[in-house]
């Protein structure tokens, strides 16, 4: 059996130079002659240059790069530094600029021709340098002045991503030309843009036919808002991702939906993470409720998650963070006939105990769930809905579909304390034909609660602690 150097198979030296930084990759090239074969592509893949004079003393020097520049794939550029210092890169294909507001005007095309991805930073551009990179699919920039609009946009028309962030336009400048189009973006992210209106920059999307993913963190709301949608004939169809991870405001929240909701049509898919989400939010939401198939909401108002139950017909997965029985009883029958997933945390107070039947009553009418998951951050002064016979379960014996029950709640990880007995364990697996999984506290007795899981495991059926892969049931 003949042996082999691990290190000279070309996928072990891959892997093991992943991990090692450039100093050490700098080590083993002077190991031997077959290390240094072996790493030297790996050495000389990523590279810094700059001017400032403490960077000399630690990065490549200037004949090292021009040796070894056909091996360069990545390069930084930090501070200040001169283009006839830079050498041409055949082969490169990342370039990241940092030039501390100098005015950057080189020509890419003769130094780097095959560049793909490129990111420029606190400067002030100058379109030629783009004009003639004829791979480059990918441009980032941060704290940019740009001068010269209508040569810019026609730089960006073969671009594949375009990220602008902080970025100055001249006064008077005109927006993106009526007949200009960027046929090949499909990933596209603005934020902090001055002089250029909401309405501009939302319009933009319209000249980008393959657009499939759109950020957009517009200043005046302290909002960033992802979307996720191609465009057919040069119009959004129902929108299908709308995720806003920012902590804004109930009003700053409406503010968006509407922005957003006037140029980009009906949403199907609203992820709306952190800030306050009550009643304003809600009636901007409100001409979307007839399309909404998926919803996310985190820190809602318990009377914001009834209103989505109660108007939105086309629902089939809903994740939030808890709902009061009050709220429950007060408000109209749940619509959301086909929803298939509610994660959801269904709260007490001392007083709305004798409302259990009634949120039973309510999960009844959702005769396709399939999977439901109850856990959550109730307050320690509320109660939880108790899965028990003599409070109402029987009502839920047109739920056919139920494939899984938690009281786990996979958005937030708090299990659900119940108290539950054999008696509603077993009333469960007879009823409930289709169940495979259940996971969370079942009895805050450590004995009953073994007793129930031997009974549901003898069954056949998945218990899962405090965590379940709902999705893979």
């Amino acid at each position: 059996m003949l042996s082999q150097n691990p290190l000279e198979i070309p996928e072990v030296a891959a892997l093991v130079a992943s991990y090692l930084k450039s100093k050490d990759l700098a080590g083993c090239v002077r190991v031997s002659k077959s290390w240094h074969d072996m790493f030297l592509a790996y050495r000389w893949r990523a590279i810094m240059r700059s001017d400032e004079d403490e960077f000399e003393h630690t990065g490549p020097s200037q004949e090292a790069v021009s040796n070894h520049r056909r091996l360069v794939r990545v390069l930084y550029v930090d501070g200040p530094f001169k283009e006839d210092k830079m050498c041409t890169h055949p082969n490169l294909r990342k370039l990241e600029i940092m030039f501390d507001g100098k005015i950057f005007d080189w020509d890419l095309a003769a130094k780097t021709p095959l560049l793909e991805h490129l990111l420029l930073s606190e400067i002030e551009m100058v379109p030629r340098c783009l004009q003639r990179l004829s791979f480059l699919r990918s441009l980032v920039l941060h704290d940019v002045t740009i001068q010269d609009v209508p040569g810019f946009w026609e730089a960006c028309k073969h671009l594949e991503s375009l990220s602008m962030y902080n970025i100055r336009f001249p006064s008077g400048f005109v927006p993106v030309p009526a007949d200009t189009l960027f046929a090949r973006l499909h990933t596209l992210s603005i934020g902090y843009i001055r002089r250029w209106r909401y309405s501009q920059q939302l319009a933009m999307i319209l000249h980008c036919p393959k657009l499939e993913s759109f950020e957009w963190n517009p200043p005046q709301f302290r909002v960033q808002i992802w979307i996720q949608q191609p465009i057919h004939g040069g119009r959004w169809s129902p929108l299908d991702n709308l995720s806003i991870p920012g902590r804004p405001s109930d009003a700053e929240w409406a503010l968006a939906l509407d922005i957003i909701g006037s140029y980009l049509g009906k949403f199907t898919f609203l992820d709306l993470h952190s800030g306050t989400f009550g009643s304003e939010t809600i009636k901007a939401l409100a001409p979307h409720f007839s399309s909404l198939v998926r919803v996310h909401l985190i820190n809602a108002t318990s009377s914001a998650v009834r209103d989505v139950l109660c108007s939105c017909p086309m629902l089939e997965n809903l994740s939030a963070s808890d709902i009061f029985a009050q709220d429950i009883a007060e408000g109209g029958v749940w619509v959301c006939r086909q929803l298939r997933k509610l994660t959801l945390c269904f709260c007490f107070k001392e007083t709305e105990q004798d409302l259990q039947p009634v949120v039973f009553e309510r999960l009844s009418a959702l005769v396709g769930l399939r999977i439901l998951d109850m856990g959550g951050p109730c307050n320690e002064d509320n109660n939880v809905l108790e899965f028990r016979l003599d409070c109402g379960l029987a009502q839920l014996a047109s739920l056919k579909e139920l494939r899984a029950l938690g009281f786990c709640h996979e958005m937030y990880g708090i299990e659900q304390v119940q108290r539950l007995g054999a008696n509603d364990i077993g009333w469960m697996m007879d009823n409930w034909k289709n169940l495979k999984g259940i996971c969370g506290c079942l009895n805050r007795d450590p004995e009953v609660h073994a007793r129930l899981k031997d009974q549901i495991e003898h069954r056949g059926i998945l218990y899962g602690g405090s965590r379940l892969d709902f999705d893979k049931i």
